[in-house]
């Protein structure tokens, strides 16, 4: 194996132990030497890579988001109408929230979300890496909303997308928490629900 490749999987192995300890010990507690034993590395290895145990929770915690902009992005085609792109954000939520490892990851956004609170240049370095948010309000943009062929405007997308986004993150805790009504359906049922907030 080349070296670049060899550094890159250890960058992901380490990302993912890193959300593995971080989801099951919290941040303060999850020490360097435990997040590199799960990797089968060294603690060398995260300063390499990563420099600090901040700078390894900010690439996980941005690899985390660009997964979910490149899922938005797979919702892109210009033919979908509105309650088409609700409908597949329904899927990729359910499909995330029932994965084999969705309360990690539920547990790790949870407690990267917390840092980043305390730490406001934290936060702004996660969001700068992918911004979902803009990601989002694009994919909303000028979407066909009925029959009659109106689209939705920028000013209605920035409107829905907060809606939107907290409904799939707030989904996604209530499956991993084990809420078993929580079905495809519902979640499917409950965007589309929110099509009432630009009618």
């Amino acid at each position: 194996m080349r070296r670049d490749e060899a550094r890159q999987r250890n960058r992901e192995s380490l990302m993912d132990a890193a959300v593995a300890e971080i989801a099951a010990k919290g941040y303060s507690a999850a020490r360097l030497e435990d997040i590199a034993a799960r990797a089968d590395l060294t603690t060398g290895a995260i300063y390499s890579i990563f420099a600090s145990k901040r700078g390894l929770l900010l690439a996980a915690s941005r690899r985390v988001l660009e997964d979910q902009v490149e899922a938005v992005a797979a919702l892109a085609d210009p033919e979908l109408s509105l309650a088409g792109v609700l409908d597949g954000l329904a899927e990729f939520t359910h499909r995330m929230a029932t994965a084999e490892l969705s309360g990690l990851q539920v547990a790790f956004q949870l407690e990267a979300l917390a840092v980043a609170f305390r730490e406001p240049e934290l936060l702004a370095a996660i969001t700068q890496a992918a911004d979902l948010t803009a990601a989002m309000t694009d994919l909303l943009t000028g979407r066909r909303i009925d029959a009659s062929g109106a689209t939705t405007t920028a000013e209605q997308a920035e409107r829905l997308r907060p809606a939107v986004e907290s409904l799939m993150s707030g989904m996604s805790q209530q499956v991993a928490l084990g809420a078993a009504e929580v079905s495809l359906e519902y979640i499917t049922a409950s965007l589309r629900a929110l099509l009432a907030l630009i009618r």
